[in-house]
């Protein structure tokens, strides 16, 4: 260092020369412990060689784990799907209706025998029986969900019967309150 920048700097050369001295030792160990650490890393290579210890592989992206824990809930889901069906399908009694077997018909059996009928009964005649329904539209109600409540199922014949019935025009011109006349016996 020059005398200008020691005296500026209020450093005394015996300072000076201690900062010297510790560089170069530092210098000169720096230099064995690099040649030392290369020495001893060559020994580590020989004995992880000897035991044949693979590198470990590096972790795996998240989106591995994300497909393969969908994967695994699907599979666990139709798992446990299946078995809770399998469960309600054998506690539940089945309500099949048994039909029972006819005996074959035999030629000689093809004769058909009447009951005749009581000659009061003939006398009296009932009166004619209405199978038509009635029916108040409420909200929500459209001609097609009437026709599925009353029938079963959406049939084109069914509601135009119910339009012949009750005089209609236009099968989406319904309003609240309105009665219906739902004819049964077709």
């Amino acid at each position: 260092m020059k005398s200008t920048t020691l005296r500026r700097s209020n450093i005394t050369r015996e300072k000076v020369a201690m900062m010297e001295a510790l560089n170069r030792y530092n210098r000169t160990h720096q230099d064995e412990d690099f040649y030392r650490t290369q020495s001893k890393n060559k020994e580590l290579d020989a004995l992880w060689q000897s035991f044949n210890i693979k590198p470990q592989k590096s972790e795996k992206a998240p989106q591995v784990y994300f497909v393969t824990g969908l994967i695994a809930g699907v599979i666990v889901t139709l798992l446990i799907t299946t078995f809770v069906s399998l469960l309600i399908n054998l506690s539940t009694p089945k309500d099949d209706s048994v039909i029972p077997v006819s005996k074959p018909v035999s030629e000689s059996s093809g004769r058909f025998s009447f009951i005749p009928a009581d000659s009061t009964s003939s006398k009296k005649t009932a009166a004619p029986v209405s199978l038509n329904e009635e029916y108040i539209v409420k909200e929500g109600d459209t001609l097609e969900s009437i026709v599925i409540r009353f029938y079963g199922a959406f049939d084109m014949n069914k509601v135009n019967l119910i339009q012949d019935a009750n005089k209609m025009a236009n099968p989406n011109a319904l309003s609240i309150g309105q009665k219906l006349i739902i004819p049964m016996n077709q």
